[in-house]
C-alpha cells in the first residue's frame, strides 16, 4: 500500500524454482517434505517465507550451463553472448573445467536490476522497442543501454506483458536516442524534428526534406561515423518560414486542427505536392497566410 518492497518476502514454488534452477517437480517434492507450503495448493499459489526458507533454497541452487541459463532468462543464445562480451552477465566460476559455470539467482537478480521501477506494457504503443532493436537502431552495444538503466540515467523502461524475462524488456527509444544516440549538438535529427512540428507522417518528412524543400545539413554522425542529414536551428527557421503544419497553425491562429482542416479545404488549400508526391500535411506558409491570416 505505497510501502517500497526492498527484497521478497514470499515465494512461490514457481518462483523459487526460477531462481535456483531447480525443476519445479522436484522443488515441489523437496518443499513438501520440509513442510513450508501445503499440498493442496497449486504451484503458483504455494507461498513460502522467502526468508527463513533462504539456507534451503541455497543448498539447491545448480549451477547450469550457458544455454540453460540463457532458457531461465528468455534470452536468445545471441543476446547472451552480446551481454557477456558486454561484461553485463557473468560467470560464478572461472577458470573451471565444467560448463555449469552460471547461477540462476545471478540472472533473477540481473533481471530485477532491469525491471526496478519499469512500466507495465500491456501492448507495445508507438515509441517502446525492445531494447535489442533500440540498440540496433542506433548502432550501439546493449550493454550501453543496460548501463544507463542500471544507473537510473534512462528511466522508461518498460515490461511488456506478453512475454517473460528479458524478452519483455522493453525501452522507450527516443529517451535512448536522446541519450546515448550521439546527435550533433545544436542540431536534431530530421525524426526528431518532424515529430516537435508535428508532422506525423515521418517517412513524407523526411522526404520532403531528403528532395530538397527545405534545407538541412550534412554532419557526420559522431558515433556511427556516417554521414546524415540534420536539421540546424538555421534549417528550422528556415522551414518556419515557408511551410505551415496543423500544428503551427494551430498555435498562430488558435484554432483546433480539426476547425483548420475544413477552413483549408474551403478555401482550396491543398498540402504542399508540387511534383505530385506526397510530404504529408505540409502547408505552404504564402498560400495560407493569404486566404487565412
Amino acid at each position: 500500500m505505497g510501502e517500497p518492497v526492498e527484497k521478497r518476502l514470499f515465494h512461490s514454488v514457481i518462483t523459487a524454482a526460477k531462481e535456483t534452477g531447480v525443476d519445479q517437480r522436484r522443488l515441489r517434492k523437496l518443499l513438501e517434505a520440509k513442510n513450508p507450503i501445503s499440498t493442496d495448493l497449486p504451484d503458483a499459489w504455494a507461498l513460502f517465507d522467502a526468508e527463513a526458507a533462504s539456507s534451503l533454497l541455497s543448498d539447491l541452487v545448480t549451477l547450469l550451463p550457458a544455454k540453460s541459463f540463457a532458457e531461465t532468462l528468455c534470452m536468445t543464445r545471441s543476446q547472451f553472448d552480446i551481454l557477456l562480451e558486454d561484461d553485463i552477465l557473468k560467470p560464478a566460476l572461472l577458470d573451471a573445467d565444467t560448463k555449469h559455470v552460471w547461477n540462476p539467482k545471478d540472472g533473477q537478480d540481473f533481471l530485477t536490476s532491469m525491471f526496478s521501477g519499469a512500466e507495465r506494457l500491456v501492448q507495445a504503443q508507438h515509441g517502446w522497442v525492445h531494447i535489442s532493436k533500440s540498440a540496433m537502431r542506433l548502432k550501439i552495444r546493449p550493454g550501453d543501454i543496460i548501463r544507463a538503466i542500471q544507473r537510473k540515467h534512462l528511466l522508461r523502461v518498460g515490461n511488456h506483458a506478453d512475454f517473460d524475462g528479458y524478452a519483455a524488456l522493453y525501452v522507450y527509444h527516443d529517451q535512448v536516442v536522446a541519450l546515448l544516440g550521439g546527435e550533433v549538438q545544436d542540431a536534431t535529427s530530421i525524426e526528431l524534428f518532424a515529430k516537435s512540428v508535428g508532422a506525423r507522417q515521418l517517412p513524407a518528412f523526411r522526404r520532403l526534406i531528403l528532395k530538397g524543400h527545405s534545407p538541412s545539413t550534412k554532419i557526420r554522425n559522431p558515433r556511427t561515423n556516417a554521414m546524415q542529414h540534420y536539421i540546424s536551428q538555421s534549417d528550422a527557421e528556415a522551414f518556419h518560414s515557408k511551410f505551415y503544419t496543423l500544428r503551427s497553425m494551430s498555435l498562430l491562429f488558435d484554432r483546433s486542427w480539426q476547425r483548420l482542416t475544413a477552413d483549408l479545404l474551403d478555401a482550396g488549400i491543398k498540402p504542399f505536392s508540387p511534383d505530385g508526391v506526397n510530404y504529408g500535411n505540409i502547408f505552404l506558409k504564402d498560400e495560407v497566410d493569404q486566404h487565412l491570416g
